[in-house]
């Protein structure tokens, strides 16, 4: 029996055009009053991923930046994070300065963003760099730098950064990482071509998911993970239940044990409906 549905945002729980149907609200609700748990696991930061939340009706811990922290929605409180260390932070701007590429450093509520060079900005994905652009960019917490060096004094904590360029530079900023004590950090490369996304140990979301399980007193095998990225994988082979979307990528569909609609269709609703409500 499972007792705990964990989803994804993006591509998952929102339509394309950043909406919750309806019908997924109610049917998180129902959930909740049968005394299931439903929260998310997302790749958003605290300041995006909230917003979403609330719209959701999702009120209990939830986790962010890959699971690589967990807050209370209501309040906003961190109930644990993962932060990277001032040597670790160190030791990967040390290995990025000087290169063609795109930083990005995430502190729970800020994108702080950097390229030497405006061409690779293009790896800023989310921002077009039009002028509008830019005010709704610092509007949702984004902030660019002038400089290394303003990266280099960034309060902490820091939770992920992000480093994107060309797949030769990209692999020499990984081996002149690898070559310091990156004992506690993870790099992922497989979560889109040409980035690394790095973070401490256990900052993904299967990890998150299972301190999302104990929080809640639940087992990996009372749990439900819904997603349609590369992000999710592992949170899906995972879970009790893995569940991709029908607008997931053939190798998210591959590895899960249902495949429900898409996030237009209404997916994550049916799901819930299916395996936590038994309509």
């Amino acid at each position: 029996m499972y007792k705990l549905a964990v989803l994804d945002i993006d591509g998952t729980l929102i339509d394309n055009k950043g909406n919750i149907s309806k019908k997924t609200i109610q049917t998180i609700t129902d959930v909740n009053q049968s005394g299931g748990v439903v929260t998310i696991c997302t790749g958003r930061n605290i300041r995006k991923a909230l917003p979403v939340a609330k719209k959701a009706g999702i009120k209990v811990a939830m986790g962010c930046i890959d699971g690589a922290v967990l807050i209370q929605p209501e309040t906003g409180d961190i109930i644990e994070g993962l932060e990277l260390s001032q040597y670790e932070i160190d030791l990967i701007l040390s290995s990025v300065q000087g290169k063609e590429v795109f930083a990005e450093i995430n502190t729970g509520y800020i994108y702080h963003k950097f390229a030497e060079n405006e061409k690779d900005y293009h790896y800023d994905i989310f921002n077009k760099r039009t002028f509008l652009g830019r005010i709704k960019s610092y509007i949702g917490g984004v902030r660019y730098m002038k400089s290394w060096q303003q990266l280099r004094v960034i309060s902490s904590p820091i939770y992920q950064i992000v480093i994107a360029g060309k797949a030769d530079v990209i692999l020499e900023i990984k081996n002149t990482i690898q070559q310091g004590d990156c004992s506690r950090i993870d790099i992922r490369e497989h979560l889109w071509d040409k980035y690394l996304f790095i973070n401490r140990k256990g900052g993904n979301k299967a990890s998150g998911v299972k301190r999302l399980c104990n929080h809640f007193g639940v087992t990996m095998e009372e749990t439900i993970a819904i997603g349609d990225d590369r992000n999710d994988i592992d949170m899906l082979e995972e879970a009790g239940l893995g569940i991709a979307m029908g607008n997931a990528h053939k190798d998210i569909k591959k590895i899960a044990d249902y495949v429900t609609t898409s996030n237009e269709e209404n997916g994550v609703a049916l799901a819930l409906e299916k395996f936590l409500l038994k309509k």
